[in-house]
């Protein structure tokens, strides 16, 4: 019935209708009493044969859609349960042949996935094929329906040929055709169609049965595709943290390892499935104080145990354990997780620096030789230039004395340079302990501009300062030392006659100091690589301004000590503004030192 309906349908409607003329017109024919029965009874019949064959085609629809939501609720491949769908409605609905078409977004066309045909059709031709083509919008069946967005029906193809493909399915004796749009939303995901060997008009049972699959099978193949990207997220970030040599742990918020990467296992000498659910602390700390370059004394002041429950990024060089007691150097970075607002848990990241401590030895050697091999006959040769120009040797002419004089301008330059070299490793490898007690930041930089009088007076610069007091913790030399190169840096640049101004502006978490010059200022994509060594905004500065590139990184490195920050801004109109923030209660062992200094 449901295969060969068409060819009752129509009939039984000419039949009903011819029943209700004669109905009407029976009065009027001299036509004998049973001649009524008869009429009334063949329309009753034919009404009940519509009426059933509606009930039934309901029936096969409902019954469609029980089988496909049974289909989607096993655990099989989309791919087998998206045939299995298609193979229910072909044989709930009559159809030979069923082709699924995917929509390639990237070239945007169709082409060839998947296909089912009834048995004994000899449809083979039509697939194989099918199995070649690539379909752009609006051509064939498909690529109609995809192009018009909605369900296409043919009932005789060779009326209304649509290309190649369609003569293809005629060569293989099929004469009606569907096509139906697979979407998601305004999306279409793939294109289903249909073909059969006899004419299949369209109606509305038949049409609703295959958007009703349409639908379930869209929904199926977007949960498959979410299904495949969060796949592929997860194994790529699984080959992400695979492939790095940082060891990476997750923690969760009572500073348990939620998860390790490979790098993090086979730095500490453990497994991964030990790693998981034990406190980083005691894992990479363990019970007592480990040994190493830079002794971590575990406690209540141990920086990773109070970094795990911080919100802020803690960055640090510690020793961490491995698991046969051996202890390691390394760089951290503890970052909290937060989720909407709420602490959830952190990432450690962590390297092994024992090669650069390695760096550091041989630096501290050569460092040392720089001292003991150069300094010293470095400052014999001063003397002895020192000696001539004086005159006690005898008076020179005057080309001798300017030779002399350019001498004793490099010597002096070179010594400069070799104490700057000494003095910031001495600060960088920590020798030089920093000694922290309250100090008034107007009382140094009261200091600072005195020692600097006699400079800016030659320069005919003028160095004014505010009268704002603020108490910090501090070590009161290194903040004068900071304080004494930013003020040489400002009248080095500074043109006669103008003003260098010192501020001092308190904040909830500490003060602010500010050296504000009217020099020629610094270019902007050089505010930042000053503070490296031996940087100058102009090659010709060291020549002509003296200086050796390295007071800047030195005043950097006294305030990183400091748990502060510098920064340099261009000024509105002229100069530049170089920035000191300065926490009031330092936080000294949370200092990293920088990278070493290699000469």
């Amino acid at each position: 019935m449901v295969q060969r309906g068409f060819s009752f349908i129509s009939p039984v409607l000419l039949g009903l209708a011819l029943a209700v003329v004669l109905g009407v017109f029976a009065p009027h024919l001299t036509v004998g009493p049973h001649f009524n029965e008869v009429l009334i009874f063949a329309a009753g019949a034919a009404a009940a044969v519509l009426v059933l064959r509606l009930l039934v085609q309901r029936e096969h629809r409902v019954a469609l859609q029980l089988v496909v939501s049974e289909i989607v609720r096993e655990n099989t491949s989309p791919e087998v349960a998206a045939m299995r769908i298609v193979e229910a409605l072909c044989i709930s609905q009559g159809w030979d042949v069923a082709l699924k078409w995917e929509v390639n977004v990237v070239e945007k066309r169709l082409e060839f996935c998947s296909a089912w045909s009834a048995p004994g059709r000899r449809t083979e031709g039509l697939i194989q094929e099918s199995m070649e083509l690539k379909l752009n919008s609006g051509v064939g069946l498909p690529g109609k329906a995809w192009a018009d967005g909605h369900a296409v029906w043919i009932t005789n193809l060779a009326a209304t040929p649509l290309g190649a493909h369609t003569q293809v399915a005629l060569r293989a004796g099929m004469v009606s055709g569907c096509a139906v749009p697979v979407r998601v939303g305004n999306s279409v995901l793939a294109v289903l169609e249909f073909y059969c060997h006899f004419c299949l008009r369209e109606n509305r049972e038949a049409m609703a049965a295959i958007e009703t699959v349409a639908v379930s099978l869209g929904q199926m193949l977007a949960s498959s595709n979410e299904r495949g990207r969060a796949e592929k997220l997860h194994r790529e970030q699984e080959i992400l943290l695979d492939s790095v040599a940082d060891g990476i742990c997750g923690l969760d918020a009572n500073g348990l390892i939620s998860f390790a990467n490979p790098a993090a296992a086979r730095l500490v000498g453990a497994s991964l499935a030990s790693l998981t659910g034990k406190p980083v602390h005691a894992l990479l700390h363990g019970n007592g104080a480990a040994s190493g370059p830079k002794t971590s004394q575990c406690g209540e002041d141990c920086m990773l145990l109070r970094a795990t429950s911080r919100l802020k990024t803690t960055a640090c060089q510690d020793t961490f354990l491995r698991a046969d007691g051996s202890s390691f150097p390394v760089d951290y970075v503890l970052t909290p997780i937060l989720d909407s607002g709420r602490f959830s848990g952190s990432v450690l990241s962590f390297r092994d620096i024992s090669q650069r401590y390695a760096l550091d030895r041989l630096k501290d050697e050569f460092v040392s030789t720089v001292s003991h091999e150069l300094r010293t006959p470095l400052t014999s040769i001063r003397g002895a230039l020192g000696l001539l120009s004086s005159g006690i040797l005898g008076d020179v002419n005057d080309k001798a004395a300017n030779l002399l004089r350019i001498a004793m301008t490099n010597s002096d330059r070179l010594v400069r340079l070799i104490n700057d070299i000494l003095d910031l490793e001495r600060i960088q490898s920590g020798r030089e302990r920093l000694a922290f007690r309250p100090v008034q930041l107007a009382q140094i930089v009261r200091q600072a501009i005195d020692g600097m009088a006699p400079v800016a007076e030659a320069a005919g610069v003028q160095l004014i300062h505010d009268t704002t007091r603020v108490e910090i913790e501090a070590d009161a030399d290194r903040l004068l030392q900071v304080m004494t190169n930013l003020l040489s840096n400002a009248v080095k640049f500074s043109p006669p006659n103008s003003t260098i101004s010192v501020m001092l502006r308190p904040g909830p978490d500490g003060a602010t100091l500010s050296v504000i010059d009217n020099g020629r200022g610094i270019p902007a994509d050089k505010l930042e690589s000053v503070f490296g060594r031996f940087q100058q905004v102009d090659a010709s500065d060291s020549r002509q301004k003296g200086g050796t590139g390295l007071g800047l990184a030195i005043c950097r490195t006294i305030v990183q000590q400091h748990s502060g920050r510098i920064w340099a801004e261009r000024n509105p109109v002229r100069g530049t503004t170089f920035y000191v923030f300065l926490p009031y209660q330092p936080e000294a062992a949370d200092f990293s030192p920088s990278l070493p200094l290699l000469l």
